[in-house]
């Protein structure tokens, strides 16, 4: 049995798809497209940047959407792929759940790009304060996490923003209040903690007004039915309902990304292979650590399609 993931924000890079641009007709269309949709340059920001614009979330979350969307249109014609009847689930990191929505056909080209672009608007926005922050709690597992923070007495916001793998869950909320549980992790024996650079702590309550921003933005769009059985990161399990999914994906701004639980998923109903597709291979080594038994391959370049079976 095979998936397809996507990444999510933090994977973009300058120069990302350009061998794609050049060399192949599909992935092409899919960078023309996008500039003429959002009347603006976005191509150029991804192969050339500055990297300082590419990073923006405003910039970064369509960038890697659309990046990820050409590779996979580039894949599916040059490998006569039916996604369909290849892929038994599909699931994104974050972000990346809105790049799945495209491949299961839930949500067409136009439609997931506004949405992503309105999307990282907001969040790029949302902190105006300043005063937030994430960072990576590297070597406790998340019970433990849990625990620390169930006894943690917060003055603001501290929450759980990604459980990615065993060994690997991201915090985030207020900045006094992540450098305070940063302290407490490491006296429970964290090995590492690491601040990440990011525009705002996504994926916690101080993310509230862009969810509630984004609610109506989703519930205006047009959803097909699933072609493919898409893994919500809500909750980790295959949404049945297009009523449900959207708002799982609205929560999904302040709710924790349950990656791990994702994978575990997965393995159980019996997948044995993974395919990562978009920029870099971030995935890839998160789900190495946390199924033994499952394959997985990034297919970031244009010789990367060998490993496609």
């Amino acid at each position: 049995m095979n998936s397809i993931i996507f990444p999510g924000q933090g994977s973009q890079y300058v120069g990302m798809g350009n061998i794609w641009y050049s060399d192949y007709t599909e992935a092409k269309k899919v960078f023309d497209e996008a500039d003429k949709i959002l009347k603006f340059p976005l191509t150029d920001i991804i192969f050339n940047g500055p990297e300082d614009s590419l990073k923006k979330t405003n910039n970064a979350q369509p960038a890697i959407l659309v990046t990820s969307i050409a590779i996979l249109e580039a894949v599916k014609s040059l490998k006569k792929i039916n996604l369909s009847k290849f892929c038994d689930y599909v699931a994104g990191h974050s972000l990346g759940e809105y790049t799945a929505l495209y491949a299961s056909e839930v949500l067409n080209f136009e439609s997931v790009l506004k949405l992503v672009r309105y999307r990282g608007e907001l969040m790029n926005k949302s902190d105006k304060s300043g005063n937030g922050k994430m960072a990576a709690i590297i070597g406790l597992k998340i019970s433990k996490i849990e625990k620390i923070l169930n006894n943690f007495n917060k003055k603001g916001v501290c929450e759980i923003a990604n459980d990615n793998s065993d060994g690997q869950v991201v915090i985030s909320g207020n900045k006094e209040d992540v450098d305070s549980f940063k302290l407490l992790a490491k006296n429970e024996g964290a090995k590492l903690t690491v601040d990440l650079n990011v525009s705002a702590p996504f994926h916690c309550k101080l993310m509230k007004n862009a969810a509630e921003k984004m609610k109506s933005a989703i519930n205006e769009v047009l959803y097909n039915k699933y072609t493919i059985p898409l893994i919500s990161n809500v909750e980790a399990t295959p949404c049945k309902k297009i009523s449900d999914f959207k708002i799982l994906l609205s929560n999904q701004i302040t709710n924790t990304v349950k990656w791990r639980e994702t994978i575990m998923f997965m393995e159980k109903k019996g997948v044995n292979r993974i395919y990562e597709i978009g920029p870099g291979n971030v995935l890839t080594g998160l789900v190495k650590r946390i199924a033994k038994g499952i394959e997985c391959f990034s297919i970031q370049n244009p010789e990367d399609m060998d490993n496609l079976e």
